[in-house]
């Protein structure tokens, strides 16, 4: 099975943390909003976009 991976965008900053939102498409979204702690924000540089890849373990 293929992994599926995701690409969100940056939306909106909340008090701890950054909210990235799955742009729409033609399909239903696969996970639609993701919260992120700021620190683990800084740690990879504050991206505009981040990829998510979900797959089996």
């Amino acid at each position: 099975m293929e992994p599926l991976k995701v690409s969100l965008r940056r939306a909106k900053e909340t008090k701890n943390t950054v909210r990235y939102e799955e742009p729409e498409g033609d399909e239903p979204p696969i996970i639609g909003t993701l919260y992120v702690q700021k620190w683990a924000c800084r740690r990879i540089e504050e991206p505009e976009t981040i990829t998510v890849t979900i797959e089996p373990s």
